[in-house]
């Protein structure tokens, strides 16, 4: 799958990327990370992976960090 973040303003300097974690609520799926890079001004995009869950459960969550800035979630459901 694509990503991309957009923020409402720049970055300090220095700052590292942002980057998304995904995983279910309440499950721990392991790690599984989607490492964004520069697209251009404020937006970042990257490639991940969400994979079928064995339960059948299909809530998903993006935890959406930038490094010593902050971090904020998304919950969402797939579509398989």
């Amino acid at each position: 799958l694509s990503f991309r973040v957009t923020l409402n303003g720049k970055l300090p300097p220095n700052t590292k990327p942002p980057y998304i974690d995904l995983g279910m609520p309440g499950m721990n799926m392991g790690p599984n990370r989607v490492q964004l890079k520069s697209a251009g001004n404020v937006t970042y995009e990257g490639r991940g992976v969400i994979v079928r869950c064995p339960s059948g459960r299909r809530t998903w969550q993006a935890t959406v960090t930038i490094p010593d800035v902050g971090q904020t979630d998304f919950i969402f459901d797939v579509i398989y």
